[in-house]
């Protein structure tokens, strides 16, 4: 009998949001004040662990934060909303891409301030890797993603050796 958690799952399927509304606790206390980048780093790994476990079906550990981008800084009283969805997986392993928006409540503006590329490995009940389901890439975007984070992925293994 198959697994049903080892199903394939399209990118649609493992997206997450996590939002909140920045607070004066939360800046960094430079003379020009913005939101600590700790802050939406914690955001970022906490959205992005629930792609990774919506398409593991279980538990899953960071592995690396690849990359974050602060583009923008993001101001105490700005809504920020991350995106996150699974774009590429391995045996075990899975690419996480996570958007942040930050959103100025009074203006409706809304703007995109962050790009994070992370990688999850999915755990079994002893803490191992596990395998996890194949991704279906449904559309082009899903297909984009996937190539960008296949080559993504070849670039880093190029740079450890």
């Amino acid at each position: 009998m198959t697994d049903p958690t080892h199903k394939p799952r399209t990118p649609r399927s493992t997206e997450a949001v996590v939002a909140d509304l920045m607070m004066p606790h939360q800046a960094n206390g430079l003379r020009q004040a913005s939101v600590f980048g700790g802050i939406i780093m914690s955001m970022v790994d906490r959205c992005a662990a629930l792609s990774a476990m919506r398409h593991a079906s279980g538990q899953v550990t960071t592995l690396s934060i690849d990359r974050i981008l602060f583009k923008e800084p993001i101001r105490v009283g700005e809504l920020v909303e991350v995106r996150s969805r699974v774009v590429r997986v391995g045996r075990t392993s899975m690419s996480v891409l996570a958007n942040v928006y930050a959103e100025h409540i009074a203006t409706s503006v809304r703007r995109h301030t962050n790009e994070c590329w992370l990688t999850f490995v999915h755990l079994d009940e002893q803490g191992k890797p596990a395998p996890v389901p194949p991704l279906l890439l449904e559309t082009d975007e899903d297909r984009e993603m996937n190539d960008v984070a296949n080559r993504r992925r070849e670039q880093l293994l190029s740079d450890l050796s």
